[in-house]
């Protein structure tokens, strides 16, 4: 498996809890008792891989959603800042690029990129 950022945690759904709202309507969620940074797995494979999984950052939806497909592979990725899809990517078996760009213009993206740390 070739997870997209391996270097940053990720936890289960079941490890976290809710707390409040963010400005982008998303609930904002902590990890033993603090806003979580890192990947948060929402669906796995039959074998226990990951399936989908969505960036965090101090609590709030900010960064990459992921999906992978059964053989661990990254197939389509996004950058969202909260329900805001900035970019996305899919790929083919051989991790080249087939579909996908920037979906705002690039003042707005270079913003909240810079903005929110994202990478």
């Amino acid at each position: 498996m070739s997870l997209k950022q391996p270097h940053k945690l990720r936890i289960d759904l079941d490890q976290i809890q809710y707390c409040g709202w963010d400005d982008d309507g998303y609930r904002k969620i902590l990890h033993n008792g603090v806003f979580y940074t890192g990947y948060l797995v929402l669906d796995k494979n039959l074998d226990g891989t990951v399936s989908f999984e969505k960036e965090y950052k101090n609590g709030s939806h900010l960064g990459w959603d992921n999906e992978y497909n059964e053989n661990g592979q990254l197939i389509r990725t996004s950058l969202s800042v909260g329900e805001t899809t900035l970019c996305f990517y899919e790929y083919d078996s051989d991790n080249k690029i087939i579909n996908g760009g920037k979906l705002t213009d690039d003042e707005y993206y270079q913003k909240m990129v810079k903005r929110y740390g994202l990478d």
